[in-house]
């Protein structure tokens, strides 16, 4: 009995006869990962590079417990910047950093959550300890405010 196939059939068969023969090749093979593994590899780098991008206010915590001055200035937003020079802020933490020392003083930051501003930005909490060798602890809630650009742009020390 004779089998006939229509014309879209034909072709059909076609395609996958040329694809069978294609892939005998490595090299082929070898072409069809690169590009099926290309843009899973470009979406998982953008993924993380964003997952590891810190956010302003944490920096500007971070800058807190470390007592880096010039970290924390540069997190503020330019009219904070310009209320508080970079070289007066750095000298002051200097000297803060200086009292703790001999006192033995560490600090520790945990953030604690965040929530978005309506007119775009976000409010971040956190909450810093302290701690003295003697076994001396305090600890004390910041609010850190951030705007649409996520630059610092208010403090509290609740």
């Amino acid at each position: 009995m004779v089998k006939y196939t229509s014309s879209p059939e034909r072709s059909q068969n076609r395609s996958r006869l040329t694809i069978m023969q294609m892939l005998r090749f490595p090299i082929v093979w070898l072409g069809l990962v690169m590009a099926m593994a290309t843009p899973t590899i470009i979406l998982a780098t953008t993924w993380a590079v964003q997952a590891k991008t810190p956010v302003s206010a944490d920096l500007f915590m971070q800058s807190v417990v470390k007592r880096d001055g010039a970290l924390g200035w540069h997190q503020l937003c330019p009219a904070l910047q310009a209320q508080e020079p970079l070289s007066v802020l750095t000298g002051q933490v200097q000297q803060q950093r200086n009292a703790e020392s001999r006192q033995g003083l560490t600090l520790t930051m945990d953030y604690i959550g965040a929530h978005a501003r309506p007119q775009g930005g976000q409010i971040r909490m956190y909450v810093v300890t302290a701690r003295l060798p003697d076994g001396w602890v305090a600890q004390r809630t910041y609010i850190v405010s951030t705007q649409t650009s996520g630059c610092v742009d208010d403090v509290n020390n609740v």
